[in-house]
């Protein structure tokens, strides 16, 4: 199984979801879900952790839960909105007992309010093998952006720039399965302050969870239009910029916008770099000296 394949797939099955769903308004293949209740936009996004696949067998529990809140609500950033309720579930090995189940319910339910998004609700269940891995899944409604409403993945234009919040790369240590990848912060503050500065000139975002490569492709895809990016622009957290752009889980935001964006957000002080420009044409490259590297496979594939 190839997780690009079965996306597009899915994407493929549900294209029709709007004409026979009206409030649907973006369904399958973008970070949110973009539902219309009442006169209300909301997004409506879900995400899971596995262990050995997300996080490694003894990672602590408040770095299990932190994650397991902050896949969800880097979604919710990638469309400039705002959280506003969580539910989780919880699969348990058949050896997990009560006291770790209560630590880590907790934990969650305190990572969740930390990002003013109350936990309201939930599923547990227990796994037949002490042997089966802990799985969470946390999803996540918020409101699209007051002013600028969601921001899709889908409407870079030519003639934009193509940017990048922070740093990329380096996100996992292999030798420890800590770093950044347990205790990133969702981009919220930095999106919306993107949204509202911008506006209508903000016309495509995603956060970067499977690699700069082929996220950027995935957004150049979706809009039909082609990405290039230049190696030496990359911000690059302490490695070279192949790492940088195909190690996955920045939760960085990948944005296009016309006209002047600012390099600093007034309030996080995370650095907003321009890396490329968007043209007619498709796909995504990579520019290195005089060559350039279709960057498609550059990231990170479930399979």
């Amino acid at each position: 199984m190839r997780e690009s394949d079965l996306l597009s797939a899915i994407a493929t099955r549900s294209a029709n979801l709007g004409a026979r769903f009206p409030h649907v308004l973006t369904g399958p293949g973008d970070d949110c879900a973009v539902v219309r209740i009442g006169h209300t936009d909301c997004l409506l996004t879900v995400d899971q952790v596995i262990e050995d696949r997300h996080f490694k067998k003894g990672t602590p529990l408040d770095l299990i839960a932190r994650k397991a809140i902050a896949r969800s609500m880097s979604d919710i950033a990638a469309m400039a909105g705002t959280p506003l309720f969580a539910l989780a579930t919880g699969a348990f090995p058949k050896g997990f007992d009560q006291a770790r189940a209560d630590e880590l319910s907790a934990a969650l339910k305190r990572w969740a309010e930390h990002w003013d998004c109350p936990l309201v609700g939930g599923d547990l269940a227990s796994l037949p093998r002490d042997a089966d891995p802990l799985t969470l899944t946390v999803t996540v409604i918020g409101s699209a952006h007051a002013a600028r409403g969601p921001v899709l993945r889908c409407g870079a234009k030519p003639g934009d720039g193509i940017y990048v919040t922070g740093k990329l790369g380096g996100s996992f240590d292999p030798s420890t399965g800590l770093g950044k990848h347990l205790t990133f912060d969702p981009r919220l503050t930095e999106a919306r302050a993107l949204a509202d500065a911008l506006g209508a000139n903000l016309h495509a975002m995603m956060d970067l969870s499977d690699g700069l490569g082929r996220d950027a492709t995935r957004m150049a895809d979706a809009s039909k239009v082609r990405f290039d990016i230049a190696s030496d622009l990359i911000p690059c957290n302490a490695i070279d910029w192949r790492r940088a752009a195909s190690d996955g889980e920045d939760y960085e935001l990948l944005f296009t916008a016309s006209g002047p964006v600012p390099k600093l957000d007034p309030q996080t002080r995370t650095t907003v770099t321009r890396v490329g420009t968007v043209s007619a044409g498709s796909g995504c490259f990579i520019a290195e000296g005089t060559s350039s590297i279709n960057a498609r496979d550059l990231g990170w594939e479930h399979t």
